[in-house]
């Protein structure tokens, strides 16, 4: 009998797999707003730290899309108070349940390619990727963490990046894949 799968490793993959449905989701509700970026990023480490209280087999888009809702709402008061003008509550819920809805579908072959891609990874490379781009690590942090110099890290993370981008490539066809 196979061996079930690691828990944190079937969370990983989740996340991989709805990372263009999380960004598509902030994109659609904070249109031009450079601060998209930063709260996906939020979104990512909160789920990261909460995946305790996830339960595998539940919908875990939704959730995502729940933890991404509350981060995006505290960035609304943010600047609604830096600002003259407000858009009612009412509205902003309206504009993130169609968001929502829009998003929920979304589906990207290449994060799925990326996801198996990741799994793929030696175990030391894969834990690289996960603290740098799935905790916020700076990449000096990892480097402290795995008792290496950031810049022989700088450029493991550089060959590791390349072998996904060369896997997820061949996975879909995709020639400009995570360009």
């Amino acid at each position: 009998m196979p061996d079930a799968p690691d828990i944190e490793e079937t969370f990983v993959r989740l996340m991989v797999n709805h990372q263009a449905a999380l960004h598509a989701f902030v994109l659609a509700l904070l249109p031009g707003n450079p601060e998209a970026d930063d709260v996906v990023q939020e979104v990512n480490t909160s789920l990261w730290k909460k995946r305790g209280e996830f339960a595998v087999g539940t919908n875990f888009k939704a959730w995502m899309f729940s933890v991404a809702k509350f981060k995006v709402m505290a960035l609304w008061r943010d600047q609604k108070r830096r600002m003259v003008w407000a858009v009612p509550e009412e509205t902003l819920n309206l504009l993130i349940d169609d968001a929502a809805e829009v998003c929920f579908e979304a589906e990207d072959p290449r994060q799925a390619a990326l996801r198996q891609c990741i799994q793929e990874l030696p175990p030391h490379d894969r834990g690289l990727i996960l603290r740098r781009y799935f905790e916020g690590y700076s990449l000096d942090q990892v480097a402290r963490e795995v008792g290496r110099k950031a810049e022989n890290l700088k450029g493991s993370m550089h060959r590791i990046r390349l072998a996904l981008r060369a896997c997820v490539r061949r996975k879909t066809g995709f020639r400009r894949a995570l360009s």
